[in-house]
């Protein structure tokens, strides 16, 4: 991100303390690489609503692929296949290999907000964005203003099967 993006996030939440998240549409992105990501994830589509899962090809994200985290559905719960390294830097761990409800029972806070994004993408087969100021609810993170869309893959018959997280932190 842009030293002065960088700068124009940290304004609001630290004159006034507290986070400011809201919702973004995906014509709303600002970063290169959450750009990247959402074009990629475009052409997936082709002229479909949803992309099909086997579509999901990496090499078309190029230096973007840092900052992308896949997570699979399982039931309820979510299966986190791929954890970029940008994410990796910002939260300080990875969860690769884990489930959401680990980061539930972890950090039950940002477990909740996470399982609500995934869950809104999964019921309702559309993306979804925010950018935003956080306050340090999740210990270890290294980030306060960060840009993310979840993008959803699957078929419309069987539904939401993976979800695509792409995100660039200040």
């Amino acid at each position: 991100m842009p030293a002065s993006h960088c700068e124009r996030l940290r304004a609001p939440a630290e004159s006034s303390g507290q986070p400011t998240v809201r919702t973004i549409s995906l014509a709303d992105v600002e970063t290169n690489e959450v750009r990247r990501v959402v074009k990629a994830w475009r052409h997936w589509c082709g002229f479909s609503s949803l992309p099909p899962s086997d579509r999901l090809m990496p090499r078309d994200l190029g230096p973007a692929l840092g900052h992308v985290s896949v997570a699979r559905v399982r039931g309820e719960d979510y299966e986190f296949m791929i954890i970029g390294e940008v994410h990796v830097r910002a939260y300080g761990h990875s969860f690769q290999g884990r489930m959401l409800s680990e980061v539930l029972a972890r950090t039950p806070r940002f477990g909740r907000q996470l399982k609500a994004s995934y869950d809104f993408v999964r019921n309702t087969r559309r993306p979804l964005g925010f950018r935003g100021m956080i306050s340090h609810d999740v210990p270890g993170t290294q980030f306060n203003g960060f840009e993310t869309v979840y993008l959803p893959f699957g078929t419309q018959s069987a539904g939401v099967d993976h979800i695509l997280n792409a995100a660039v932190y200040a």
